[in-house]
């Protein structure tokens, strides 16, 4: 099992998803699961329809009816012993939502990869082979990426540099912020991205993660 650990807006999923899209050719079944902590404070049966995702994904069966947490355990273990899978858990806070996907190593073929993404690092704790932290952006790559998004180039325009550092200050060097203002901003005029960098002064960053 491989985990991603970071604060919300980190670039954890996109990290996944890259990882994600570049090996799952090699593996016999995939799944990329997102949002599990968002999917199962929603709902009471939550995690079930994920374990019911994860088996219809990977076995390319639509007719899976999991009647309990407990019996989606089992009924992953017995039947995805023999695959070679590639699953992403996004977003877990719990011990017990990786426990539903991924109870032990033997669920799962070898050579299988669990990747797990994850803002509470002791979820970790749980047989973890390889622990990654993402780091925030510096200034220079949180310029580059916002211009890439804003400007469609590596750096902003001349008339807009001003503009785009208190963007990137008031986006402080989280990826997925800064891929937001940076879309959001495009093909904008001046006067529109001083009102919603005003705007912005007014919204606690913790509220855009």
């Amino acid at each position: 099992m491989i985990g991603i650990c970071g604060i919300g807006g980190g670039g954890k999923t996109a990290l996944a998803r890259a990882v994600f899209d570049k090996i799952s050719f090699q593996f016999e079944g995939k799944c990329f699961v997102e949002n599990i902590r968002e999917v199962t404070n929603a709902s009471f049966s939550g995690l079930q329809s994920l374990q019911e995702r994860v088996l219809s994904s990977v076995l390319n069966d639509k007719s899976f009816d999991v009647g309990s947490i407990h019996d989606g355990k089992k009924i992953m273990k017995r039947m995805l012993c023999g695959k070679k899978v590639l699953l992403v858990l996004d977003d877990v806070d719990h011990l017990e939502q990786l426990e539903a996907f991924a109870g032990g190593l033997n669920w799962f073929k070898q050579g299988s990869r669990v990747i797990i993404t994850t803002r509470d690092e002791q979820v970790l704790e749980h047989r973890m082979k390889w622990i990654h932290k993402v780091n925030l952006l510096s200034d220079l790559e949180a310029v580059c990426l916002f211009s890439k998004y804003a400007f469609g180039r590596d750096f902003p325009i001349p008339a807009y540099k001003d503009l785009t550092l208190e963007v990137v200050h008031y986006a402080a060097g989280l990826p997925l912020t800064i891929r937001v203002l940076g879309s959001f901003l495009c093909g904008k005029d001046e006067l529109e991205w001083k009102d919603a960098l005003e705007r912005l002064k007014t919204i606690p960053l913790k509220e855009t993660i």
